[in-house]
């Protein structure tokens, strides 16, 4: 029955694709500890397997796999990436530059140490770093031709890279996460204390920013707090925390109704309107008093809206400076820049492209989205014809080349629609009605394209993994903890003691130069607070395009 099975099974590629697809997306839904496996965990687990019991996949799925998930890539990181350069992006690239670098040269010493056979590097950079754009550069460079060595063809060299990849690319996932939860009490730092130390400086939010409370994201409701704590006359409910999770509207004095400034200074007596989350009304009942009925400050419609920044005049502007309570009657909830939810700091810059999500009425919702760009929901087709083309100017750059001893050298399929995708998501950024591609629409075509990739490269590693492993399969794994291990150590090294940086923010910056979203979860967790995904936005984008500029440097080598 088991072999009848397999036989039907080998005759229906497509069919294999989507079994090995789902399986894989079940399979990454499993947690090991409080650390999910992910999807591309579950796909290469899947596609090994597959591929030892010899079950084919369409060749196409991996071309176009990869070319939908490095467009996008370049799509995503586009704003953030060109806008980097004129602002705060020095010590990030510098970060990146070192993070890369030193894999890069790690890699190359351990290849000639242990005498891997070509294509073994690249795949150890990929898998040791976790990152799927260094695999796709150095198999676009494979395919693009490079001198291969004496009795390899490039069948085997594409599964040598393949089966490198799987084999380092576990502990990369799971060995990044253990190894930086154990960074601060490697170098004797208190996170917390450190992401405290930054808020506090910057103005952000205070010590009740904790894991529990970034948990809470339940659309805001609107209630009504008595002021009883002589502990709040007088003060700026500024200085109190989650400055930004609850907001005053309105306040009732001395029978008078009216909408406060950015600031309000409380009294004694006062009924105050607050929007919030759960987490905000508990701490508002803490510090102003009971709750009561007030119907004239409850009624009314409170709504929810996103809205993307477009308008090139607010470029620059600091949440304080747009003071959206007092000027639009709105309540900034959060901040979504590259994908990734930033706190909300009085001092955080607004760039063009961030999607802001607002509460309030629909009137002076509307109005605010006039003003600073338009709702999200407003345009939510995807503009194909951009798509389309953005990707085939991609290929079209990709293709000059210059041939240096044997060897081509040039962008490459994948270096090429990177570049493209960069280019668009910056002009779409800009005019907003060029190139829309919704973040849902984003996410799947990213998420579908890299697992469709994942699939082709998962099969193609499975056919020899058992023979590798039995090979090199030691000193792979022990290259590739290094390969994981070292560059961290260097890059903290670097942006603890010669840039001076703060020790939350340089954590989330080094899981941003590593591509790795689960250990920023466990950063933020560890530091009990969101500021370190600030370092890891500022990262992700300049790690994507050089780690891809690394992978397909190294194929050539």
């Amino acid at each position: 029955m088991e072999h009848t099975i397999i036989t039907f099974l080998k005759t229906q590629p497509v069919l294999n694709l989507f079994i090995i697809l789902g399986l894989g997306v079940l399979v990454g839904k499993i947690k090991i500890g409080d650390t999910l496996m992910g999807s591309v965990a579950g796909v290469l687990f899947a596609g090994l397997i597959a591929g030892h019991l010899g079950l084919p996949v369409p060749k196409a799925a991996l071309s176009m796999g990869f070319i939908l998930f490095i467009y996008c890539v370049g799509v995503q990181a586009g704003p953030r990436f060109w806008g980097a350069f004129k602002q705060d992006g020095g010590r990030y690239l510098i970060l990146v530059f070192v993070t890369a670098g030193s894999a890069f040269i790690l890699v190359l010493a351990l290849s000639r140490v242990f005498e891997f056979s070509q294509g073994f590097a690249p795949g150890l950079l990929a898998g040791a770093l976790t990152s799927t754009p260094t695999l796709v550069a150095a198999q676009d460079a494979l395919t693009q031709g490079v001198l291969l060595s004496e009795g390899l063809t490039q069948q085997d060299v594409f599964a040598n890279l393949s089966a490198a990849y799987a084999i380092t690319y576990v502990f990369g996932m799971a060995g990044l996460i253990l190894f930086i939860s154990f960074m601060p009490k490697i170098f004797r730092i208190d996170t917390p204390a450190e992401a405290q130390q930054l808020a506090m400086a910057e103005w952000i939010r205070g010590s009740r920013d904790t894991a529990d409370a970034m948990k809470v994201k339940v659309t805001p409701t609107v209630r009504a707090y008595r002021v009883e704590n002589e502990a709040t006359i007088n003060r700026e409910w500024q200085d109190e925390e989650y400055l930004l999770d609850a907001t005053i509207t309105r306040i009732r004095r001395a029978g008078e109704v009216f909408t406060p400034a950015y600031a309000p200074k409380l009294q004694i007596g006062d009924v105050v309107s607050i929007v919030g989350n759960q987490a905000a009304h508990k701490h508002s009942l803490e510090i102003l008093g009971p709750e009561v009925f007030d119907q004239e400050l409850l009624d009314r419609s409170v709504e929810t809206m996103s809205i993307v920044l477009s308008r090139k005049g607010y470029e620059g502007k600091t949440v304080s400076e747009m003071n959206f309570t007092a000027n639009d009657h709105c309540s900034l909830l959060h901040l979504t820049r590259s994908g990734l939810d930033l706190p909300c700091r009085p001092n955080l810059k607004l760039r063009r492209g961030d999607i802001l999500v607002f509460t309030g009425s629909a009137p002076h919702l509307k109005a605010l989205a006039k003003r600073l760009g338009f709702l999200e929901n407003r345009w939510q087709e995807t503009d194909l014809v951009t798509f389309a083309f953005g990707i085939a100017v991609g290929l079209l750059i990709g293709i000059p080349a210059l041939t240096i001893g044997g060897t081509k050298i040039g962008l490459g399929s994948a270096g090429g629609v990177l570049v493209s995708g960069l280019i668009f998501g910056m002009l779409h950024s800009r005019y907003v009605l060029f190139g829309r591609l919704p973040a849902a629409a984003r996410h799947i075509l990213m998420e579908l394209g890299l697992l469709l990739f994942m699939v082709g490269v998962a099969v193609n590693a499975g056919t020899t993994i058992v023979e590798t492993f039995q090979g090199a399969g030691i000193e792979l794994v022990l290259s590739g903890a290094a390969v994981t291990i070292v560059p961290v150590l260097v890059c903290f090294s670097v942006g603890r003691y010669l840039l001076g940086m703060n020790a939350a923010l340089l954590l989330g910056a080094i899981t941003g130069s590593m591509t790795s979203t689960a250990a920023l979860q466990q950063v933020n967790a560890s530091a009990q607070s969101t500021l370190p995904t600030l370092g890891y936005v500022g990262a992700y984008a300049f790690a994507n395009v050089l780690l891809a500029v690394a992978g397909s440097i190294i194929m050539r080598l």
